[in-house]
Protein backbone atom coordinates (compact mmCIF):
# COMPACT_ATOMS: atom_id res chain seq x y z
CA UNK A 1 0.00 0.00 0.00
CA UNK A 2 1.35 3.18 -1.48
CA UNK A 3 2.24 6.30 1.62
CA UNK A 4 0.11 9.20 -0.27
CA UNK A 5 -0.16 12.62 0.77
CA UNK A 6 -3.57 14.50 -1.04
CA UNK A 7 -2.55 18.35 -1.07
CA UNK A 8 -5.52 20.86 -0.27
CA UNK A 9 -6.62 23.50 -0.72
CA UNK A 10 -6.12 23.86 -4.39
CA UNK A 11 -5.97 21.50 -7.63
CA UNK A 12 -2.32 23.50 -8.36
CA UNK A 13 0.55 22.06 -6.05
CA UNK A 14 3.32 24.77 -5.05
CA UNK A 15 6.03 24.21 -7.40
CA UNK A 16 8.82 25.09 -4.74
CA UNK A 17 9.30 23.43 -1.19
CA UNK A 18 6.24 22.15 -0.75
CA UNK A 19 6.09 19.22 -3.62
CA UNK A 20 9.95 18.46 -3.04
CA UNK A 21 9.65 17.87 0.53
CA UNK A 22 6.18 15.54 -0.04
CA UNK A 23 7.95 14.21 -3.17
CA UNK A 24 11.20 12.86 -0.97
CA UNK A 25 9.14 11.91 1.93
CA UNK A 26 5.70 10.02 0.34
CA UNK A 27 5.72 7.08 -1.94
CA UNK A 28 3.02 9.40 -4.24
CA UNK A 29 2.08 12.59 -3.80
CA UNK A 30 -1.87 13.55 -4.99
CA UNK A 31 -4.07 16.37 -5.20
CA UNK A 32 -8.47 16.49 -6.42
CA UNK A 33 -8.54 16.63 -9.86
CA UNK A 34 -12.02 16.08 -11.58
CA UNK A 35 -12.45 14.33 -14.77
CA UNK A 36 -14.99 14.17 -17.48
CA UNK A 37 -18.02 10.83 -17.66
CA UNK A 38 -14.90 9.78 -19.76
CA UNK A 39 -12.58 9.94 -17.65
CA UNK A 40 -10.86 12.74 -19.23
CA UNK A 41 -9.22 15.47 -16.81
CA UNK A 42 -11.22 18.83 -16.54
CA UNK A 43 -8.16 20.85 -16.04
CA UNK A 44 -4.48 21.37 -18.07
CA UNK A 45 -2.19 19.77 -15.49
CA UNK A 46 1.16 20.99 -15.77
CA UNK A 47 4.63 19.55 -17.49
CA UNK A 48 5.63 19.22 -13.91
CA UNK A 49 2.57 16.86 -13.07
CA UNK A 50 2.57 15.18 -16.06
CA UNK A 51 6.56 14.08 -15.84
CA UNK A 52 5.06 13.12 -12.28
CA UNK A 53 1.89 10.75 -13.32
CA UNK A 54 4.64 9.33 -16.10
CA UNK A 55 6.70 8.40 -13.41
CA UNK A 56 4.19 7.41 -11.24
CA UNK A 57 4.86 9.64 -8.52
CA UNK A 58 1.51 11.91 -8.52
CA UNK A 59 -1.83 10.68 -8.26
CA UNK A 60 -4.78 12.78 -9.58
CA UNK A 61 -7.87 11.71 -7.06
CA UNK A 62 -10.98 12.25 -8.35
CA UNK A 63 -13.94 13.91 -6.28
CA UNK A 64 -16.35 11.17 -7.39
CA UNK A 65 -14.63 8.83 -4.96
CA UNK A 66 -16.87 10.11 -2.37
CA UNK A 67 -19.65 12.02 -4.30
CA UNK A 68 -20.67 9.00 -6.16
CA UNK A 69 -18.95 6.23 -5.21
CA UNK A 70 -20.21 3.09 -4.27
CA UNK A 71 -21.08 2.60 -0.42
CA UNK A 72 -20.14 6.30 -0.10
CA UNK A 73 -23.31 8.33 0.51
CA UNK A 74 -23.27 8.44 4.04
CA UNK A 75 -20.05 9.57 4.35
CA UNK A 76 -20.94 12.33 1.21
CA UNK A 77 -23.75 13.27 3.55
CA UNK A 78 -21.14 14.02 6.15
CA UNK A 79 -18.95 15.91 4.08
CA UNK A 80 -21.60 18.35 3.17
CA UNK A 81 -23.04 18.46 6.80
CA UNK A 82 -19.57 19.55 7.97
CA UNK A 83 -18.70 21.74 5.14
CA UNK A 84 -22.63 23.60 5.72
CA UNK A 85 -22.11 23.56 9.86
CA UNK A 86 -18.32 25.06 8.89
CA UNK A 87 -19.86 27.86 6.74
CA UNK A 88 -22.10 28.93 9.26
CA UNK A 89 -19.61 29.11 12.61
CA UNK A 90 -19.18 32.73 13.65
CA UNK A 91 -15.33 31.66 13.16
CA UNK A 92 -15.90 31.29 9.47
CA UNK A 93 -17.56 34.61 8.97
CA UNK A 94 -15.38 36.52 10.52
CA UNK A 95 -12.43 34.82 8.58
CA UNK A 96 -14.12 35.91 5.23
CA UNK A 97 -14.31 39.42 6.67
CA UNK A 98 -10.67 39.95 7.74
CA UNK A 99 -9.60 38.58 4.25
CA UNK A 100 -11.87 41.40 1.83
CA UNK A 101 -9.08 41.32 -0.27
CA UNK A 102 -10.15 38.03 -1.70
CA UNK A 103 -13.87 38.29 -1.88
CA UNK A 104 -14.21 37.38 -5.32
CA UNK A 105 -16.05 34.74 -7.04
CA UNK A 106 -13.38 31.82 -8.13
CA UNK A 107 -14.73 28.71 -9.82
CA UNK A 108 -15.09 25.13 -8.92
CA UNK A 109 -16.40 22.34 -11.83
CA UNK A 110 -19.64 20.82 -11.70
CA UNK A 111 -18.57 17.66 -11.24
CA UNK A 112 -17.12 18.33 -8.01
CA UNK A 113 -20.42 18.89 -6.33
CA UNK A 114 -22.96 16.75 -8.63
CA UNK A 115 -21.84 13.44 -10.53
CA UNK A 116 -23.64 10.36 -10.20
CA UNK A 117 -22.06 7.42 -12.02
CA UNK A 118 -19.19 8.94 -13.95
CA UNK A 119 -21.50 11.54 -15.68
CA UNK A 120 -22.32 14.88 -14.57
CA UNK A 121 -25.86 15.73 -13.95
CA UNK A 122 -27.82 17.85 -11.32
CA UNK A 123 -28.22 15.83 -7.73
CA UNK A 124 -31.06 17.49 -5.50
CA UNK A 125 -28.63 16.87 -2.13
CA UNK A 126 -25.65 18.88 -4.22
CA UNK A 127 -27.99 21.45 -5.78
CA UNK A 128 -29.44 21.47 -1.99
CA UNK A 129 -25.09 22.71 -1.31
CA UNK A 130 -25.43 24.90 -3.86
CA UNK A 131 -29.07 26.62 -2.81
CA UNK A 132 -27.53 26.66 0.71
CA UNK A 133 -24.40 28.89 -0.15
CA UNK A 134 -26.61 30.80 -2.82
CA UNK A 135 -29.18 32.16 0.11
CA UNK A 136 -26.20 33.10 2.06
CA UNK A 137 -24.57 35.28 -1.04
CA UNK A 138 -21.93 32.35 -1.36
CA UNK A 139 -22.19 31.22 -4.54
CA UNK A 140 -23.60 32.22 -7.92
CA UNK A 141 -23.97 29.88 -11.21
CA UNK A 142 -24.83 31.12 -14.49
CA UNK A 143 -27.82 29.15 -16.24
CA UNK A 144 -26.18 27.71 -19.10
CA UNK A 145 -22.34 27.29 -17.51
CA UNK A 146 -21.12 24.26 -15.99
CA UNK A 147 -19.24 25.93 -13.55
CA UNK A 148 -20.41 26.34 -9.72
CA UNK A 149 -18.83 29.86 -8.72
CA UNK A 150 -17.77 29.96 -4.61
CA UNK A 151 -16.74 32.95 -2.92
CA UNK A 152 -13.03 32.92 -2.49
CA UNK A 153 -12.54 31.23 1.12
CA UNK A 154 -15.78 29.45 0.82
CA UNK A 155 -14.23 27.55 -2.56
CA UNK A 156 -10.88 26.99 -0.55
CA UNK A 157 -12.67 25.79 2.87
CA UNK A 158 -15.26 23.21 0.38
CA UNK A 159 -11.42 22.16 -1.29
CA UNK A 160 -10.39 21.51 2.58
CA UNK A 161 -12.83 19.18 3.71
CA UNK A 162 -13.12 17.57 0.46
CA UNK A 163 -9.78 16.15 0.70
CA UNK A 164 -10.38 14.97 4.36
CA UNK A 165 -13.26 12.70 3.41
CA UNK A 166 -11.25 11.59 0.28
CA UNK A 167 -8.23 10.47 1.79
CA UNK A 168 -10.58 8.66 4.44
CA UNK A 169 -12.19 6.55 1.59
CA UNK A 170 -9.39 6.43 -0.73
CA UNK A 171 -7.55 2.83 -1.00
CA UNK A 172 -4.37 3.65 -0.36
CA UNK A 173 -2.74 5.05 2.82
CA UNK A 174 -3.37 8.67 2.40
CA UNK A 175 -2.64 11.81 4.54
CA UNK A 176 -3.90 15.25 3.45
CA UNK A 177 -1.29 17.56 3.90
CA UNK A 178 -0.91 21.28 3.16
CA UNK A 179 1.23 24.32 3.83
CA UNK A 180 -2.20 26.77 4.73
CA UNK A 181 -2.44 26.38 7.97
CA UNK A 182 -5.96 28.31 8.45
CA UNK A 183 -7.30 25.59 6.32
CA UNK A 184 -5.80 22.57 8.43
CA UNK A 185 -7.60 24.57 11.81
CA UNK A 186 -10.70 24.74 10.05
CA UNK A 187 -10.10 20.83 8.61
CA UNK A 188 -9.66 19.99 12.51
CA UNK A 189 -10.92 22.36 14.48
CA UNK A 190 -10.35 22.75 18.47
CA UNK A 191 -12.86 22.95 20.59
CA UNK A 192 -13.76 22.04 24.44
CA UNK A 193 -13.11 18.84 26.43
CA UNK A 194 -16.58 17.73 26.57
CA UNK A 195 -17.14 18.09 23.14
CA UNK A 196 -14.19 16.92 21.38
CA UNK A 197 -10.95 14.05 21.52
CA UNK A 198 -7.47 14.40 22.56
CA UNK A 199 -4.61 14.45 19.81
CA UNK A 200 -0.95 15.29 19.92
CA UNK A 201 0.42 17.66 17.60
CA UNK A 202 4.02 15.94 16.11
CA UNK A 203 6.54 18.63 15.55
CA UNK A 204 10.05 18.53 13.98
CA UNK A 205 11.10 22.30 14.05
CA UNK A 206 13.63 23.27 11.67
CA UNK A 207 14.89 19.82 11.42
CA UNK A 208 13.54 17.82 7.88
CA UNK A 209 16.11 18.25 5.12
CA UNK A 210 13.87 19.68 1.92
CA UNK A 211 15.76 19.77 -1.70
CA UNK A 212 16.25 23.54 -2.77
CA UNK A 213 14.14 25.28 -5.16
CA UNK A 214 16.87 25.13 -7.81
CA UNK A 215 16.55 20.88 -7.24
CA UNK A 216 14.96 19.69 -9.91
CA UNK A 217 12.25 17.00 -9.80
CA UNK A 218 14.04 14.54 -12.03
CA UNK A 219 16.68 14.79 -9.53
CA UNK A 220 14.23 14.03 -6.56
CA UNK A 221 13.05 11.06 -8.54
CA UNK A 222 16.36 9.70 -9.34
CA UNK A 223 16.97 10.03 -5.92
CA UNK A 224 14.34 8.12 -4.77
CA UNK A 225 14.97 5.24 -6.72
CA UNK A 226 18.86 4.94 -5.94
CA UNK A 227 18.61 5.55 -2.20
CA UNK A 228 15.30 3.62 -1.79
CA UNK A 229 16.65 1.86 1.08
CA UNK A 230 18.05 4.71 2.87
CA UNK A 231 15.00 6.67 2.56
CA UNK A 232 12.67 3.81 3.72
CA UNK A 233 14.55 3.78 6.51
CA UNK A 234 14.51 7.21 7.80
CA UNK A 235 10.39 7.28 6.82
CA UNK A 236 10.56 4.36 8.93
CA UNK A 237 12.03 5.72 11.81
CA UNK A 238 9.43 8.62 12.30
CA UNK A 239 6.21 6.89 11.24
CA UNK A 240 7.11 4.27 13.90
CA UNK A 241 7.65 7.17 16.63
CA UNK A 242 4.22 8.55 15.66
CA UNK A 243 2.70 5.10 16.77
CA UNK A 244 4.53 5.11 19.87
CA UNK A 245 3.14 8.73 19.98
CA UNK A 246 -0.40 6.98 19.40
CA UNK A 247 -0.21 4.19 21.62
CA UNK A 248 1.50 5.41 24.51
CA UNK A 249 -0.02 4.70 28.27
CA UNK A 250 1.49 7.93 30.51
CA UNK A 251 2.63 10.88 30.15
CA UNK A 252 6.31 9.61 31.17
CA UNK A 253 6.17 6.76 28.40
CA UNK A 254 5.78 9.41 25.52
CA UNK A 255 8.65 11.11 27.28
CA UNK A 256 11.09 8.21 27.58
CA UNK A 257 9.91 7.34 23.76
CA UNK A 258 10.63 10.73 22.54
CA UNK A 259 14.12 10.95 23.86
CA UNK A 260 14.91 7.45 22.73
CA UNK A 261 13.99 8.56 19.13
CA UNK A 262 16.09 12.25 19.27
CA UNK A 263 19.23 9.75 18.94
CA UNK A 264 18.18 8.16 15.56
CA UNK A 265 16.50 11.24 14.21
CA UNK A 266 20.02 13.50 14.25
CA UNK A 267 21.32 10.45 12.75
CA UNK A 268 19.09 9.96 10.02
CA UNK A 269 19.17 13.31 9.28
CA UNK A 270 23.05 12.91 9.29
CA UNK A 271 23.13 10.59 7.12
CA UNK A 272 20.01 11.95 4.87
CA UNK A 273 21.96 15.14 4.36
CA UNK A 274 25.44 13.10 3.95
CA UNK A 275 23.71 11.27 0.62
CA UNK A 276 21.96 14.57 -0.72
CA UNK A 277 25.08 16.59 -0.55
CA UNK A 278 26.88 13.36 -2.64
CA UNK A 279 23.99 13.44 -5.34
CA UNK A 280 24.49 17.07 -5.63
CA UNK A 281 21.11 18.11 -4.48
CA UNK A 282 20.79 21.17 -2.24
CA UNK A 283 18.60 20.94 0.72
CA UNK A 284 17.67 22.88 3.93
CA UNK A 285 16.12 22.13 7.00
CA UNK A 286 12.07 22.76 6.99
CA UNK A 287 9.58 22.29 9.79
CA UNK A 288 6.32 19.96 9.57
CA UNK A 289 3.93 18.80 12.14
CA UNK A 290 1.34 15.96 12.34
CA UNK A 291 -1.65 15.58 14.01
CA UNK A 292 -1.68 11.77 16.05
CA UNK A 293 -4.94 10.58 17.64
CA UNK A 294 -4.29 8.78 21.42
CA UNK A 295 -5.46 5.46 21.24
CA UNK A 296 -4.59 4.76 25.38
CA UNK A 297 -7.33 5.32 27.49
CA UNK A 298 -4.56 6.33 30.28
CA UNK A 299 -2.65 8.83 28.05
CA UNK A 300 -6.29 10.56 27.29
CA UNK A 301 -6.68 11.24 30.93
CA UNK A 302 -2.90 12.68 30.86
CA UNK A 303 -3.57 14.68 28.21
CA UNK A 304 -6.19 16.44 29.78
CA UNK A 305 -3.99 17.16 32.70
CA UNK A 306 -1.33 18.86 30.08
CA UNK A 307 -4.54 20.84 28.49
CA UNK A 308 -5.88 22.08 31.66
CA UNK A 309 -2.21 23.23 32.78
CA UNK A 310 -1.24 24.69 29.16
CA UNK A 311 1.83 22.76 28.88
CA UNK A 312 3.49 20.75 26.17
CA UNK A 313 4.31 16.53 26.81
CA UNK A 314 7.91 17.50 25.39
CA UNK A 315 10.08 20.26 24.16
CA UNK A 316 12.99 18.85 22.96
CA UNK A 317 15.60 21.32 22.11
CA UNK A 318 18.32 19.53 19.06
CA UNK A 319 21.85 21.32 18.86
CA UNK A 320 22.75 19.48 14.86
CA UNK A 321 25.59 21.51 15.03
CA UNK A 322 27.25 18.41 17.11
CA UNK A 323 26.70 16.32 13.34
CA UNK A 324 27.79 19.63 11.19
CA UNK A 325 24.80 21.25 10.68
CA UNK A 326 24.74 24.69 11.39
CA UNK A 327 21.67 24.75 12.37
CA UNK A 328 19.12 24.82 16.17
CA UNK A 329 16.32 22.38 15.89
CA UNK A 330 13.40 21.25 18.28
CA UNK A 331 11.28 18.07 18.93
CA UNK A 332 7.61 19.21 20.32
CA UNK A 333 5.24 17.37 21.29
CA UNK A 334 1.89 19.27 22.83
CA UNK A 335 -1.70 18.46 22.26
CA UNK A 336 -5.29 19.76 22.03
CA UNK A 337 -9.11 18.90 21.44
CA UNK A 338 -10.24 18.71 18.32
CA UNK A 339 -14.04 17.88 17.11
CA UNK A 340 -15.89 14.70 17.51
CA UNK A 341 -17.00 14.02 13.88
CA UNK A 342 -12.91 13.46 13.23
CA UNK A 343 -12.36 10.26 15.77
CA UNK A 344 -14.46 8.11 13.30
CA UNK A 345 -11.02 8.42 11.29
CA UNK A 346 -8.98 7.57 13.83
CA UNK A 347 -10.45 3.95 14.95
CA UNK A 348 -8.78 2.56 11.66
CA UNK A 349 -6.21 4.13 10.34
CA UNK A 350 -2.54 3.79 11.80
CA UNK A 351 -1.29 7.16 9.86
CA UNK A 352 -1.78 10.73 11.71
CA UNK A 353 -4.88 12.47 10.56
CA UNK A 354 -2.98 15.53 8.91
CA UNK A 355 0.64 17.14 7.95
CA UNK A 356 1.47 20.87 8.17
CA UNK A 357 4.26 21.46 5.74
CA UNK A 358 5.75 25.59 7.04
CA UNK A 359 7.18 26.68 3.97
CA UNK A 360 7.02 29.76 1.73
CA UNK A 361 3.54 30.24 0.76
CA UNK A 362 3.71 33.36 -2.21
CA UNK A 363 1.29 32.73 -4.41
CA UNK A 364 -0.87 30.03 -2.56
CA UNK A 365 -4.41 32.15 -2.88
CA UNK A 366 -3.49 32.66 -6.71
CA UNK A 367 -3.78 28.69 -7.66
CA UNK A 368 -7.02 27.59 -8.77
CA UNK A 369 -9.34 25.03 -7.58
Amino acid sequence: MNRTILYYPTIDIPRSSWLKHALLYWDEVSSIIPATYDDRFLYDLSPDIQYLIGEEQFRPIQPETLISGENNWEKFQEFQDEFQATVLNPNFERFRNRNQYSRHNHRIHQSKVEQKRGRIHRNKTSDGLFYFLEDLGLATRDENDEWLKFEHNTALLYMSLLAKYLAEVDNEQTTIGTDFIAYEKFNFKTTRKNSGFPVVSFDLNNILPTPKENVSLEQIVDFKRRRADNLRHFKRTISDFQTEISNAKSNAELKESAINFQEDLINGVQDLTALLKDSNIESSLKTFKSLIDIKSPTLWTSAGTVLNSHLDFVHLPLNLTTIGISAMAALELSTKYIETRNKRMAETRQSPFSYLYYARKSGIISRRW
